[in-house]
């Protein structure tokens, strides 16, 4: 039974673990993903409740991170990276991960999250392109498919711009 709950400092060594397996398939190299991880820590850009893990029996098999970015000149939410460990992926734990990291956005009252993922697994969450909203991602300067927004109970229209997560921001 795998159990969601926030990321404690002591998981931190399990979580870059995890990080590094799940981000080095196919000869990628992950440390683009473990620096975002550790600048995310090191800014304490993540909102409470928004660094979560995935336990079962006492083990981290699981990470997700919400941290805060810039649309324009406000608050806002990047979600960046989500992982598993490649021995418990495609058992519904990165699931799970992503609808509890929703609901506790949600319930804190952000309008919205943004991510640079696959439509094809994160459209099954309510994530659609960025672009038809009106938000961008500095990075790749102009709508891509890629980067999604999942609009949120408190979403407004009028809330739209250029994207920047947190480790970005300069």
């Amino acid at each position: 039974m795998v159990t969601i709950r926030p990321c404690e400092t002591s998981d931190r060594d399990e979580v870059l673990a995890i990080v590094r397996a799940a981000f080095s398939s196919g000869g990628r190299d992950p440390q683009e993903e473990v620096d975002i991880v550790d600048a995310t820590w090191a800014l304490d850009a993540t909102p409470d409740g928004l660094d979560l893990v995935a336990v079962d029996e006492a083990r981290v098999v699981g990470y997700v991170v919400a941290g805060r970015g810039r649309l324009d000149d406000a608050d806002a939410l990047g979600v960046a990276p989500l992982a598993v460990a490649p021995a418990r992926q495609r058992s519904g734990i990165g699931t799970a991960l992503m609808t509890d990291l929703i609901a506790r956005a949600e319930v804190r009252g952000w309008p919205l999250l943004l991510l640079l993922g696959d439509p094809g697994y994160y459209g099954r969450f309510g994530f659609e392109p960025a672009g038809g909203l009106g938000i961008t991602y500095a990075a790749l300067h102009g709508p891509d498919p890629h980067f999604m927004a999942r609009r949120l109970r408190d979403y407004d229209r009028g809330v739209s711009g250029v994207f920047t997560y947190c480790w970005e921001a300069g």
